[in-house]
């Protein structure tokens, strides 16, 4: 009788335990423009749990952009469900022109801001401090507008890392940039993020400028 009291304690209290995990508060973050172009039926969800790599998550992202569709992005992290966009390059489209833009380049978990001294990037937990170098600058906002240039952010991570490496970036730029408009207008600083091929490492630094001649 003692044992089947135990039994029964041990199984209470196992399944108390699923339900709290069932009905633990899961937070929704959506972007701005995900409720947007959901609304007007132009968005096409990838579900991050779904994709085994970046490489792989951009040839999916290729599909819908070649179609005329806009990507959705949806995953959780920490106890949070996001909901954000994003776009990769068709290559029947031709070449995009970016003029007047702020451009922001994350490879890996690494935010690029010295080619020429790569010691001197820094991880993408240093993306708020970077945007607020970029809001203190009068040249980086549009002519006439309290509101900035968008931001174009060139994004790459190698397929060596998992999905979840993705994840973590994009919940850093989402975050980093919500916190920006939500104490200022909702469009004051607004953001694409360009799903990118290259590996932004392997790229050769620019030359130095040539020395200087005497006269």
């Amino acid at each position: 009788m003692k044992n089947f009291i135990y039994i029964l304690i041990l199984a209470l209290i196992l399944y108390s335990c699923n339900t709290f995990k069932e009905n633990e508060v899961q937070i929704e973050f959506y972007s701005q423009d995900f409720k947007k172009l959901k609304t007007q039926n132009e968005l096409v969800v990838i579900d991050l749990d779904s994709i085994e790599n970046f490489s792989e998550l951009r040839k999916v992202m290729r599909k819908i952009t070649c179609k005329g569709k806009a990507c959705g992005l949806k995953f959780n992290f920490n106890k949070t469900n996001y909901h954000i966009t994003g776009f990769a390059h068709c290559p029947t489209n031709g070449t995009n022109c970016y003029f007047g833009r702020n451009i922001l380049i994350i490879n890996n978990d690494t935010l690029l801001t010295d080619f020429r001294n790569r010691e001197n990037n820094r991880t993408i937990e240093s993306l708020k401090s970077e945007l607020d170098s970029i809001t203190s600058k009068v040249y980086n906002f549009q002519h006439n507008k309290d509101i900035l240039k968008p931001a174009l952010i060139y994004l790459y991570i190698d397929d060596k890392y998992p999905i979840s490496n993705t994840k973590k970036v994009l919940k850093e730029i989402a975050e980093q940039f919500k916190n920006i408009n939500s104490t200022n207008k909702l469009d004051y600083f607004q953001y694409n993020i360009l799903f990118e091929s290259e590996d932004f490492f392997n790229v050769p630094p620019p030359p130095p400028p040539p020395p200087k001649i005497e006269k």
